[in-house]
């Protein structure tokens, strides 16, 4: 049997192990995925069906999960952990956690709380301390070494953690936690909710193909102006859609141009590069309306955001995607879908929609 470990928002841990179990059998593996505290952290178990000595076996890949932010695996549980000398048995517990025994990278991680991030000084303080005690028993560090796992110490508390290994790229974001800066000119801060999406589900090529050099865009919803003012600093003029007041700095800067209409009647006069929408509300109709604009071609690319229930929220945006692809008449191999709960999200999660092969 072999264990993971994922991160998700703390609140959302069964529509994590609900999706996690249905995309693991997708990829052909037996097992079960719980809560494994109330702490944001879910486990699954499980062994895959059809073993082969030639490969690994496959596993969803972390971008393909909506509500797990980072994975590892190869997971094994330390208790009891004794406050003189909590090193050897964590790294005594990836002897038998993993046979790797070169590691790219040595991350220690809490779990997204008050109670977690009250670990953080001591995690810094931790690593050269376990650093040594790996050494002793025969790991070897080399940040060169492409193909080596990190080597992870999730801390739940001081005697209790999980260790494991992530084969991720490098470049991932520690825990799944994007470090940005809000800006201070920013009318709210939704702002980060945008960067975050565009920074996360786009490769740095299609970023460059989508942002460099602007071109329109129309935000739906926009008031007071977090998503506009994002855009506009990536060289787009917006047409910002809001019965709201946009913020009055932002539309000095002359590449705003506000429609004090309801944003399911707007259309733009001809088609625009992207369109974006943080509205609050049912999400199958958020839903109808964004395949409206696909449908009509009003627009190339979208990013738009789902405000799910308090209750089945996994089942809710199953429903949502049946009825974007079938009721609305959409040719799926002509758009791509990828969706995530962001950290900067709350009951929400984000779709991007770009056309297949740009």
């Amino acid at each position: 049997m072999k264990r993971f470990l994922l991160f998700c928002r703390p609140g959302f841990e069964a529509d994590c192990a609900a999706e996690v179990n249905e995309r693991f059998a997708e990829c052909g593996w037996s097992g079960s995925a719980q809560s494994l505290e109330p702490h944001g952290l879910v486990g699954y178990q499980g062994e895959y069906l059809e073993p082969s000595a030639e490969k690994r076996a496959p596993v969803p890949s972390l971008a393909s999960l909506i509500f797990a932010r980072h994975r590892i695996e190869a997971v094994k549980l330390v208790k009891d952990l004794p406050a003189k000398d909590r090193a050897t048995p964590l790294a005594e517990a990836f002897l038998e956690a993993t046979t790797e025994r070169t590691y790219r990278a040595l991350v220690l991680e809490h779990p997204d709380t008050n109670e977690g991030r009250a670990l953080a000084t001591f995690c810094k303080k931790f690593v050269p301390a376990l650093g040594n005690a790996m050494k002793r028993l025969g790991f070897s560090y080399d940040p060169q070494a492409a193909q080596a796992p990190a080597f992870h110490v999730v801390f739940v508390n001081y005697e209790k953690a999980y260790v494991g290994i992530q084969r991720e790229p490098k470049g991932l974001w520690k825990s799944g936690i994007p470090r940005l800066k809000f800006p201070e000119e920013s009318p709210s801060r939704s702002v980060l909710k945008l960067e975050e999406a565009l920074l996360g589900l786009l490769s740095d090529k299609e970023r460059t193909q989508l942002l460099e050099g602007g071109g329109t865009a129309v935000d739906l919803g926009a008031s007071p102006g977090g998503w506009t003012f994002h855009l506009v600093q990536k060289g787009f003029f917006v047409h910002a859609v809001d019965n709201g007041r946009m913020d009055e700095q932002l539309m000095a800067s002359g590449m705003v141009d506000h429609h004090e209409v309801d944003a399911y009647k707007f259309k733009p006069k001809q088609a625009v590069a992207l369109l974006v929408c943080d509205m609050v509300d049912k999400p199958q109709k958020v839903v109808t309306l964004m395949a409206r604009w696909l449908r009509e071609k009003q627009c190339r690319w979208m990013v738009f955001n789902l405000k799910l229930p308090m209750k089945k929220r996994y089942e809710e945006w199953e429903t949502c995607l049946a009825l974007f692809w079938r009721e609305n008449q959409l040719d799926p191999s002509a758009f791509e879908l990828r969706v995530k709960h962001l950290y900067h999200n709350r009951e929400e999660i984000t779709v991007l929609v770009k056309p297949r092969g740009r």
